[in-house]
């Protein structure tokens, strides 16, 4: 039994490209990434994960664009997008049960959002977005759910790169409004429900059709 369960593995990771064709991109589908911003490590070591940004794929024609919440939400071509990973390295996802006009529909959902300020706080709502709740938030838009909402409190917030990011913007998030230092609004930090960038990657829905990260860290 252990050895069919091997094969099984060997074969299902022999069908995952090791490379990013960007021409079998599909509408909708999910981007992954590392980025090498403060906040990313932060990211990084919260979900124990090496995914800190993601975004979606739009197709214009010939052209490819990842639809993404930064500072604000936009679209960013393709090569500009993948430039600014961790060593270039790239993981797609897809809803393989979706036609063209929902992939469609979804990706014209995360337009609508094209403007809107980033949320540093990943708080909830969308009058600010970060980049994994776009992504929820588009695909909602047509019934599906992608990724799961976990409160900050299951995340490692005791890492020291999470505690400077907190230290830092503690006093401008809405859950402490009334607290008189971080301590006392830990509490309330640790209720805030957060969709993060390695639930997509968790998420049973979505298949990993390529991924350019070692196989140990995809």
């Amino acid at each position: 039994m252990h050895a069919i369960a091997l094969l099984a593995a060997a074969t299902a990771d022999a069908q995952i490209l090791r490379e990013v064709d960007p021409a079998a991109l599909r509408d909708a589908d999910l981007v992954l990434h590392t980025s090498v911003t403060r906040q990313a490590r932060a990211i990084v070591w919260a979900t124990a994960s090496p995914y800190s940004h993601v975004g979606l794929i739009e197709r214009a024609g010939d052209q490819v664009f990842v639809v993404e919440a930064v500072q604000p939400v936009k679209r960013t071509a393709w090569t500009d997008w993948t430039r600014r990973g961790l060593a270039g390295h790239v993981t797609v996802l897809r809803r393989t049960d979706l036609t063209a006009d929902r992939r469609r529909a979804i990706v014209d959902a995360a337009r609508r959002y094209l403007g809107r300020p980033y949320d540093l706080s990943f708080a909830p709502g969308d009058d600010r977005l970060y980049c994994s709740e776009l992504v929820h938030l588009a695909y909602a838009s047509v019934g599906v759910q992608v990724g799961t909402w976990t409160p900050a409190s299951a995340l490692g917030l005791a890492s020291a790169p999470v505690q400077a990011l907190l230290r830092q913007r503690w006093r401008r998030h809405p859950a402490c409004a009334h607290a008189a230092s971080l301590a006392a609004c830990l509490p309330a930090l640790g209720r805030v429900q957060i969709v993060t960038p390695v639930s997509l990657r968790d998420d049973p829905g979505l298949t990993l059709v390529a991924s350019t990260y070692p196989a140990a860290l995809r």
